[in-house]
């Protein structure tokens, strides 16, 4: 329900139930019955379209705001990543090497497979084997010098950044709303639609248009929900441009030292007693 097409298909629907609403009850219901109601109908619509309007306003509001929560994450979660690859260019070589090697192969694997689980709203299963041996990559660094150690407390600070962020990804992936919003939302609409039936107008068109118009509306909110609350799927899905652009601008730069480097030892008061530092 979250594409073009489910959007054409709900709001023709809902109109059509609309406009063939409005004929079967003028064929029962007399004109001039249906004026003596105006006045009470009218009240009662007042009432049940602000409830129903607000209701479904909120939602909406929410799921706008949880799409774009969904976005942000993903992104900071990416720069995660960058941090980690660009921190590990100041440290000892196997370190370096061990490191950037993790973060190409977590970054392909989000994008190339959990991304498509996560389309499918499917359960991630899978790369919790690659994020974990990048987290335990980072902890076992070894720092060697005062400056590898600040780069190294970046790092495990770069790698807390990502794992919070991927949590909270693959949470608000598998959840959306329930089926019971959904009925909820379906029965509130027809009540609302129904309402419309009660007034007349001399121009039977007009009234059909207008009645239309509500519908058509009702559909397009509806629908909006449905896409702003799967965040990862749909026509307006979010896509994993920021890691596609760490593997086309970032991942690509050379695993040699950083340049400008001049080590200095560990202070003596970092030295371990008895031990001449390096």
């Amino acid at each position: 329900m979250n594409t073009i097409a489910s959007a054409v298909i709900l709001v023709t629907v809902l109109v059509g139930v609309a406009i063939s609403g409005q004929i079967v009850f003028r064929l029962f219901v007399k004109e001039d019955s249906l004026v003596e109601h105006h006045g009470p109908a009218e009240a009662m619509l007042g009432v049940v379209g602000t409830l129903y309007s607000v209701l479904l306003g909120f939602l909406v509001a929410g799921a706008m705001e949880k799409y774009a929560e969904a976005k942000m994450h993903t992104e900071m979660e990416a720069n995660g990543v960058a941090n980690i690859f660009r921190l590990a260019r100041g440290l000892e070589q196997e370190d370096r090497l061990r490191l950037r090697n993790l973060c190409r192969d977590y970054s392909n694997e989000v994008v190339t497979i959990e991304w498509p689980i996560m389309e499918s709203r499917g359960k991630i299963n899978h790369n919790w084997q690659a994020y974990q041996k990048l987290w335990e990559a980072v902890v076992s660094v070894n720092p060697l010098n005062e400056r590898q150690i600040n780069l190294h407390a970046a790092a495990v600070q770069a790698m807390e950044d990502v794992g919070m962020n991927r949590r909270t990804r693959i949470l608000i992936a598998k959840t959306g709303p329930s089926t019971t919003l959904w009925i909820v939302l379906g029965i509130g609409a027809f009540i609302t639609i129904g309402f419309t039936f009660v007034f007349s107008s001399k121009w039977a068109a007009i009234q059909a248009l207008m009645t239309s118009l509500v519908a058509a509306t009702l559909g397009l909110n509806m629908w909006l929900l449905a896409v702003y609350s799967t965040p990862f799927s749909g026509d307006l899905k979010i896509n994993p441009d920021m890691f596609e652009l760490l593997k086309e601008n970032v991942f690509n730069t050379p695993d040699t030292p950083a340049r400008y480097i001049h080590d200095d030892p560990l202070p003596a008061s970092l030295t371990a007693p008895g031990k001449p530092s390096k």
